[in-house]
C-alpha cells in the first residue's frame, strides 16, 4: 500500500464543484488534493434589465450564470448575444438558455478582445454582468475601440473568518506543496486568513499579473502565473511545479 501523506499535496482555493475537475486530474497523476472555499457567494438582486438596450452580453463565471438565471426568464436570456470566458462557462450558459456566441476566449483580456471584434458602433453598450469586485475589469479597453461597456454587479464574496481543520493542519505541517489562487480577490482573503505562515517552500499558481503583485508580499519558492484556463493544461502545469 502506498503511503499517501508521501505525496505531495496541492490545495486548490475554490469552491468544491468548481475545483472538481482540476482536482480528479491531479489525484489520477498521485497527487493529494485540498479544496479549500475562502468565501460564499452572496447574490445580489437584479434591477429591472431591458435586454433590447444592450447589444451584448459579457459573462466571466459560472456563479454569475447560476444567479442569473435564477432572477430572469431563459426566454428573456435567449435574446440577446452571451460571450462567455471558458468551455465550463459556456456549457452552464448554454443549459439555462443563454444564446452563446462561442469564441476561444481562456481569459477576460481575450474575451473582451473577441467582443470588440464581434461588436458594432451602433450606440448601443455592451452588458457586463459579474462579480462585485472584478478579477479583471475590461472598461478601458472597450472604451478605447469607440464601444461603451456598462457593469452590474449580480453577486459578493463574503470571506470565511477561518481555514478549515485540515487545512490548517497542513499548512503547520508544511505539507503543501503548491496552492492554486484564481482571482486577486482570492488571494487578498487568503493571505488575511493564513498570514501566520511561512510560504517559502511552498509554489503558488494563480490567474494574471494582478494575482500575483498581491501575493509577491510573502516570500514562495515560486510564483507560477498562468493566463490559459484550459484545463489539461492548468494541470500540467501545476504537476509540473512540484514534480
Amino acid at each position: 500500500m502506498k503511503n499517501n501523506t508521501l505525496k505531495p499535496c496541492v490545495l486548490i482555493l475554490r469552491d468544491f464543484e468548481r475545483a472538481e475537475l482540476l482536482k480528479k486530474l491531479l489525484i489520477k497523476n498521485d497527487i493529494n488534493v485540498i479544496v479549500e472555499p475562502v468565501y460564499k457567494i452572496h447574490p445580489i438582486k437584479l434591477k429591472n434589465i431591458n435586454f433590447l438596450d444592450y447589444q451584448a452580453l459579457l459573462i466571466t463565471s459560472v456563479n454569475t450564470i447560476k444567479i442569473i438565471s435564477e432572477q430572469i426568464s431563459a426566454e428573456k436570456l435567449n435574446n440577446i448575444k452571451t460571450y462567455c470566458v471558458g468551455k465550463v462557462t459556456e456549457k452552464h450558459a448554454l443549459e439555462a438558455g443563454f444564446n452563446c456566441i462561442t469564441t476561444n476566449a481562456k481569459s477576460g483580456i481575450t474575451l473582451a478582445k473577441n467582443v470588440i471584434k464581434k461588436s458594432q458602433k451602433n450606440g448601443k453598450k455592451i452588458l457586463l454582468l459579474g462579480a462585485e469586485v472584478l478579477a479583471y475589469d475590461p472598461t478601458k479597453i472597450f472604451r478605447e475601440s469607440d464601444l461603451e461597456i456598462e457593469k452590474i454587479s449580480v453577486y459578493k464574496k463574503i470571506p470565511f473568518l477561518n481555514l478549515s481543520k485540515n487545512c490548517l493542519y497542513l499548512l503547520k505541517n508544511n505539507s503543501i506543496r503548491n496552492i492554486v489562487i484564481y482571482s486577486p480577490e482570492t488571494a487578498k482573503i487568503f493571505l488575511d486568513i493564513a498570514k501566520n505562515y511561512e510560504y517559502e517552500n511552498v509554489s503558488v499558481t494563480c490567474l494574471g499579473k494582478k494575482t500575483k503583485e498581491i501575493l509577491k508580499k510573502y516570500k514562495w519558492k515560486k510564483i507560477q502565473v498562468i493566463n490559459n484556463t484550459e484545463l489539461k493544461s492548468f494541470a500540467n502545469k501545476i504537476i509540473k511545479s512540484i514534480i
